[in-house]
């Protein structure tokens, strides 16, 4: 006895030594299998059982609560129609001789009951008639007369014969198209004589029961008197193969019953409530199908077995066996993560043990040692990174701004210039003026901004030289907003532009070529427009125009467009620079947006 029971230890002490995979599959097949399916057969036999009752007693419990909505309902129509029973104005028109048309028109006008109930009641009353015995009166929408057909209708004598009680009908809606049907309740209208004088018909709005019925899953209908399909849901068994248990559960409550139709079981449910003071009797009548609902059953039963055997293998297998063996170094491994996740990489250099949560703790370790030196390593490339990106725009920037730097040909000119006016040669003397004129823009840009009026002189002196060349073929003219003339912005920033302009839309147009410069202001941006009616472009350059905008470097060898537009992102921003539009043959559109410095918003 003593040798197997050291058998045993030794046994158990060896799977306990094992990696945690090994023992979790043991002492799960060897302690917690068997017992768990004895458990879980009888938990599906009995679990099943109580959901199938607790579905049946849902089911009625819904129905009911639909009843007592419906219910509810038609009380408040039943209460509104006895409103129309005493009522003095209506008596009146019931029972006055008309000779005149204008007469019966003034009286109708004057009764107002029906718009203010429909108003009132519109959610539950889709339409008010009376029908009067008075040969004099006129029939429109609400007012009829009761004549000899209607009296003769089944719905007209049952009204007659309540006797001033309400009834309750299946009948045709008025003003319906399709001459559908709805619920509505009749009842004789007397005088305060107890004189018949016509009978009340309130029609109540069919899609308020159609709503109610909808808003459930199982096939349900609402029947009147156990004959009348007046609203359902779905396609179910005939109405012929249940009136049976209809007419057994015409009491007032809630009933159910299994019930067999065409080799399938239904669970029916009926909940039956008398109308008002009527003798009349709506029932609520629900079918839904014993196998759905097993079946609803049986998933709902698996699903906690499910729940249960987790919850038995986590419970069972962690706590019980093996809390005593490693609960502590779970719980020191958890300490040292929470360490970690705060920020305090100074962890314990080891766990102990030979298994995966030693494992997972040397991993742990080296992890942080990673990201710490990763974090080191990023802090130190951003840091290098945003210094060479500040040395690179400073670099950009001057380059851009010093392309252009003619000294000894502004000198050159100014000699040319001299030599002219000696020689009376006033129109090269002018020409040379105005070349010196830009020339002397030139050799100051890039050291601070200018103002748009003197921007705007450079480029005029630049279009007049050219107009000297080309003569009347090109015409220019200069719009600027008022305000805007001491605007600081950055130099040489129109001349290439125009420059752009003339040589690639005028040059080889024929006959006048025109262009236009605006400068205006829109909320904190000023914009600013060179537009020429030469050449154009053509869709495939103008996307190659715009490709190059949007790249950053520099053209070292003229200024041009994207040099301008790589200038003024630098200064003021990516969002600000050049946009261009062009028709090819018509037109060109170059847009400059800078800010409006200096200067207040409109």
């Amino acid at each position: 006895m003593n040798a197997k029971k050291n058998q045993l230890i030794q046994l158990l002490n060896r799977i306990l030594g094992t990696r945690l995979q090994a023992r979790m599959v043991f002492l799960y097949l060897a302690g917690g299998a068997v017992p768990m399916i004895l458990i879980g057969i009888y938990l599906i036999i009995g679990t099943n059982r109580m959901l199938v009752d607790q579905a049946k007693k849902a089911e009625m419990t819904e129905l009911e609560l639909l009843g007592s909505e419906t219910e509810e309902l038609l009380r408040t129509i039943n209460t509104a129609s006895k409103t129309f029973y005493f009522d003095e104005q209506l008596e009146s028109i019931a029972l006055k001789q008309y000779r005149e048309y204008q007469e019966i028109v003034n009286d109708y006008r004057a009764y107002t009951a029906f718009e203010d109930f429909g108003n009132f009641y519109s959610r539950q009353i889709s339409w008010i008639s009376v029908y009067l015995d008075n040969d004099t009166i006129s029939e429109n929408a609400h007012f009829k007369k009761a004549g000899e057909e209607t009296v003769k209708e089944r719905w007209y004598q049952n009204a007659v014969e309540r006797g001033g009680g309400a009834s309750w009908q299946y009948m045709p809606q008025p003003l319906a198209l399709d001459h559908s049907k709805t619920l509505a309740l009749t009842r004789l209208l007397k005088t305060r004589k107890s004189q018949d004088v016509g009978v009340l018909v309130m029609y109540l709005r069919p899609e308020r029961l159609k709503e109610q019925v909808n808003s459930r899953e199982s096939c349900t209908r609402i029947v009147l008197n156990g004959e009348k399909e007046i609203a359902s849901n779905q396609e179910g068994p005939k109405l012929s193969l249940i009136r049976p248990f209809l007419n057994a559960c015409k009491k007032e409550g809630i009933f159910q019953k299994n019930i067999r139709i065409d080799r399938t079981e239904y669970v029916v449910t009926c909940y039956s409530c008398a109308l008002g003071e009527s003798d009349d009797i709506l029932q609520m009548v629900s079918m839904k199908s014993y196998q759905d609902i097993l079946h609803h059953a049986n998933r709902q039963s698996l699903g906690s077995m499910l729940m249960f055997l987790v919850s038995v293998a986590v419970s069972v297998t962690l706590i019980v066996w093996f809390s005593r063996s490693f609960g502590n170094r779970v719980s020191r491994f958890r300490s040292q993560m929470q360490k970690a996740a705060s920020g305090n990489f100074d962890l314990e250099p080891s766990l102990g043990g030979n298994d995966e949560i030693s494992d997972l703790y040397g991993y742990l370790g080296r992890m942080i040692c990673d990201i710490q030196r990763l974090l080191a390593e990023i802090y130190q490339e951003r840091l290098h990174a945003e210094q060479l990106k500040t040395q690179q725009r400073e670099a950009e920037f001057k380059v851009l701004a010093s392309q252009i730097n003619p000294h000894f040909l502004y000198n050159t000119l100014e000699t040319i210039r001299m030599k002219a006016r000696v020689n009376h040669q006033s129109e090269i003397e002018e020409l040379v003026k105005m070349l010196a004129k830009i020339l002397r823009k030139n050799i100051r840009a890039g050291d601070e901004d200018v103002s748009i009026r003197g921007e705007v002189e450079m480029v005029e002196s630049y279009l007049r030289i050219q107009q000297y060349r080309f003569g009347d073929r090109i015409r220019y003219r200069i719009q600027v907003d008022e305000g805007l003339e001491e605007c600081r912005i950055l130099p040489l920033i129109l001349q290439p532009i125009v420059e752009n302009s003339i040589i690639h839309g005028l040059e080889e147009k024929e006959g006048i070529g025109h262009i236009l410069i605006r400068v205006e202001q829109v909320g904190e941006r000023i914009f600013i427009t060179i537009e020429d009616d030469g050449l154009g472009i053509s869709v495939s350059r103008l996307e190659e125009v715009n490709r190059q905008l949007g790249r950053r470097g520099i053209n070292r060898s003229h200024i041009g467009i994207c040099n301008v537009h790589q200038r003024i992102r630098l200064k003021y921003g990516e969002e600000y620079g050049l946009g261009i539009s062009s028709v090819e043959g018509e037109m060109t559109r170059v847009t400059i947006r800078i800010p409006a410095i200096g200067l207040p918003c409109p």
